[in-house]
């Protein structure tokens, strides 16, 4: 099974999120913006598309630098 990590996306749950945690987030973020779910949706075609047919166990890390422990 192969998977699709993404960094903060620009969508509505993080506007539940205050200003100011959004703010900190986007200024630790190498790229200096949430990302954009048409930047993430190419991970997933890949990964459905038969160019990924020899992927096992792989992790895309679609996520602006973020570090993900």
């Amino acid at each position: 099974m192969n998977a699709i990590a993404p960094g903060p996306v620009e969508t509505a749950i993080l506007h539940v999120l205050s200003d100011d945690w959004r703010a900190r987030k986007r200024s630790e973020l190498p790229i200096g913006r949430f990302g954009e779910t048409h930047e993430i949706a190419p991970a997933a075609v890949f990964l459905a598309s038969e160019d990924a047919s020899y992927m096992v166990g792989a992790t895309i890390h679609v996520n602006g630098g973020d570090v993900m422990a």
